[in-house]
């Protein structure tokens, strides 16, 4: 290969797409776990769809257990089941606080696809928002997405532990 130079181009990323109406949940709000309790809390409770992988594990990271690891919970109300298997083929990577008019949250998913999650142009909810990727930056970039029927904390349809590669 005698052109070949061993690096990579950097891949193309389309603008986001919106989420699918069908799959809109009822609500969301941030969260935060310390990160001595993330596997605690969910590896052993019964989540139809789980992805855990072990190099994320707080404690693979080095991560101190009193990390407040930071996440999204998206309450799905009857369509939690029909959105967590969604995200599981899309491949979660990142969910991700984007600046803007309106601003909004963007979900990275396999090699380049981009959905928006959720878009608000209230200033709090803003606030909230940057302080989500502050305590990204302080947890190594590690983030959880979370969806639920419900705020009863009864059942979960799925968790995913995510941290964008660099590269």
């Amino acid at each position: 290969m005698e052109n070949y130079t061993g690096t990579q181009s950097p891949i193309d990323k389309p603008p986001p797409k919106p989420l699918p109406e069908n799959l809109w949940g009822e609500q969301w709000r941030f969260a935060t776990l310390p990160a001595g309790e993330i596997e605690e809390a969910f590896a052993f409770r019964p989540i139809p769809i789980l992805q855990m992988p072990e190099f994320l594990l707080p404690i693979n990271l080095g991560l101190a257990s009193t990390v407040a690891v930071p996440g999204v919970i998206i309450y799905g109300g009857r369509q939690s089941m029909r959105l967590a298997r969604w995200l599981d083929e899309a491949n979660p990577v990142s969910l991700n606080y984007i600046i803007g008019k309106p601003a909004g949250l963007v979900l990275e998913a396999g090699l380049v696809d981009r959905w928006i999650v959720a878009t608000f142009e209230d200033k709090e909810v803003a606030n909230a928002a940057q302080a989500y990727e502050q305590r990204k930056q302080l947890s190594q970039g590690l983030h959880f997405l979370l969806i639920q029927p419900d705020d009863s904390g009864v059942t979960s349809s799925g968790f995913w532990l995510l941290r964008r590669e660099e590269g």
